[in-house]
């Protein structure tokens, strides 16, 4: 619909299939019903996809008109992924997520604003976002090598168990990958701003964090803020499997762990080699690489939340 003096096009990019029901089209309802009634002159659209990568190809194609445009990713974290990466590098483009999926873990570092409000949306507050290069993909989340990545692989197929929410996915994919081989032998080099951090051996994964939840509110790394210029790294290593559910309470909840378990570090890029190859997850999409660099890109995104109430 075609707006008379308004500079930015709202596109809402629908993904029907995410989450439980039919929470992503209620909101595509209110959107009509807010534009309808309280901006009927106003610029926007709704799309639903079809299919994988449709959501980038949509954002691909809107970004690339031209004109100043709000892309909002209407689903969950692999929808708000697949937006990233069809508007990434137009400067003519905004991104939003509207949370509809089972975990919508980026938004977790926001919990006070009001995520079913469109009208906040719509006067939402821009913040220049950092983001993880990785290969010729973004992430505006985490990026993780090892075992949470063979964690995230496999919550696919549990979020569409019926019942099950995001962190409940997030236990029965641990419990599936607990009963398998783990741990990787891992070379590490991680960038700091001391100089090089290099780290050999067999962990259960190395992790880099912009956002500090992931995997249905596990919170990873608790010190990241994807708004401060650099990257939080974890790396953790092999453990006795009795030891495990002692290390996932306490890595949930963000708590202190032994040093020879957990170390941290900030920084701007990680690269990882493992010879055998591992499951690589950048906001949840999984591949399998023997090689993988992770790289900041600082302030790389225009990140739109909602207007907080006054």
């Amino acid at each position: 619909r075609k707006g008379e003096g308004f500079l930015v096009r709202h596109v809402f990019i629908v993904n029907p299939a995410a989450g439980k029901g039919e929470k992503s089209l209620q909101i595509a309802d209110s959107v009509h019903a807010f534009f309808g009634q309280s901006r009927p002159n106003e610029d926007y659209q709704v799309y639903q996809t079809s299919g994988p990568a449709d959501a980038e190809r949509i954002a691909r194609r809107e970004a690339q008109r031209g004109q100043p445009v709000r892309l909002y990713a209407v689903g969950g974290d692999g929808t708000l992924c697949e937006v990233l990466n069809g508007m990434f590098g137009y400067q003519n483009a905004q991104l939003a997520h509207v949370p509809a999926g089972s975990a919508n873990d980026f938004l977790r570092s926001w919990p006070q604003r009001d995520y079913t409000d469109i009208e906040a949306f719509v006067n939402g507050e821009v913040y220049p976002m950092d983001v993880i290069k990785f290969a010729d993909r973004v992430a505006l989340n985490t990026c993780c090598i090892g075992l949470d990545a063979d964690v995230a692989r496999k919550m696919v197929k549990y979020k569409n168990w019926p019942f099950v929410s995001g962190p409940a996915a997030y236990l029965l994919a641990v419990a599936d990958v607990f009963f398998h081989r783990i741990g990787k032998e891992l070379d590490v080099v991680i960038q700091t701003a001391d100089g090089p951090v290099r780290r050999s051996g067999r962990f259960f994964f190395a992790l880099a964090a912009n956002g500090p939840y992931y995997g249905g509110g596990f919170k990873g790394a608790p010190a990241a803020d994807p708004t401060d210029e650099q990257l939080n790294f974890v790396l953790v290593r092999k453990m006795s499997r009795l030891k495990v559910p002692f290390f996932l309470k306490k890595y949930k909840n963000g708590q202190p762990l032994p040093a020879w378990l957990r170390e941290d570090f900030c920084g701007s890029r990680m690269s990882v080699v493992c010879k055998d190859g591992a499951v690589v997850a950048a906001d949840g999409e999984c591949s399998v690489q023997t090689q993988a660099v992770f790289e900041l890109l600082a302030h790389a995104v225009s990140f739109v939340l909602p207007a907080e109430k006054k």
